[in-house]
């Protein structure tokens, strides 16, 4: 389908994403459905959660995450909240995959998997239009540029960083309480685990299923990828499949150690 979803944050690209949730969620018929980010690839079909209406990852850095009082972003997702109609302290506390902070909810955009029938998708939407009208931004005013899978996001994409990440996360608590996690093998953050030199083992006891790889399929960095993706353990078949189709053209070169600076 090919339609303007997107009419009205057009700086920021994850929106995309938010509004074609929600156009799915009022379009399809199935049972779930499963909003990822493109720049992944599933290497195992996805398994979805019988005892809950939401599985998700939470985020890989705290990033624009709140540690609760006197964190600099708890105003912002005070705020979020508000207008979401939820109260704050409706997220729990977990950890960060990547990082280990301990962070109120926060979810990983690059994969949700929810029940239809729940309307989180369209929640989600209509949370982040709200929080548009608002001015509502987590990085508003700092002049920060991240840089992102494509390159650098510029200074008014910027300050929406994370903004989709957290409208999801509140539309999620505000539908539901069951919400659970997916492992280890699911948004697997490829460019982070090149970051780190010395893979942690957590990543090897399972091939990734669904694998998150930002720019790391590049031409400068694809070697590397598969590399990274044999020693993940990455089925044979599916090695062959990737190298017929890699590298991309079009994506941000930049070396692993600036992944690590992105978030």
């Amino acid at each position: 389908v090919d339609l303007p979803l997107n009419t009205t944050c057009t700086d920021y690209a994850p929106a995309n994403r938010v509004f074609a949730g929600a156009w799915a969620e009022q379009h399809a018929a199935t049972d779930f459905l499963v909003v990822i980010d493109s720049d992944t690839v599933w290497f195992a079909a996805p398994e979805l959660p019988d005892g809950a209406d939401a599985c998700v990852r939470p985020v890989d850095f705290k990033g624009s995450a709140t540690r609760g009082p006197g964190d600099r972003f708890e105003e912002y997702w005070a705020r979020l909240a508000a207008l979401a109609g939820v109260s704050l302290d409706r997220l729990p506390m977990l950890r960060s995959t990547v990082g280990n902070e301990s962070i109120r909810a926060s979810y990983n955009a690059g994969l949700t998997a929810a029940r239809r029938d729940k309307g989180i998708f369209t929640g989600c939407a209509e949370l982040f239009t709200a929080s548009l009208a608002a001015g509502i931004r987590p990085y508003q005013g700092t002049g920060v540029n991240i840089v992102a899978s494509t390159g650098h996001v510029g200074q008014a994409g910027s300050e929406f960083w994370g903004s989709s990440q957290a409208a999801m996360t509140l539309a999620i608590w505000k539908a539901t309480e069951r919400v659970v996690h997916y492992p280890d093998h699911y948004n697997v953050p490829l460019h982070l685990i090149a970051a780190d030199g010395e893979i942690d083992p957590r990543w090897m006891r399972h091939f990734p299923v669904h694998l998150h790889y930002h720019w790391m399929f590049s031409p400068q960095h694809r070697d590397n990828a598969l590399d990274l993706m044999a020693t993940l353990g990455v089925p044979a078949e599916m090695m062959a499949w990737t190298r017929e189709r890699t590298p991309l053209t079009g994506q941000g070169e930049r070396s692993p150690r600036e992944a690590a600076t992105a978030r």
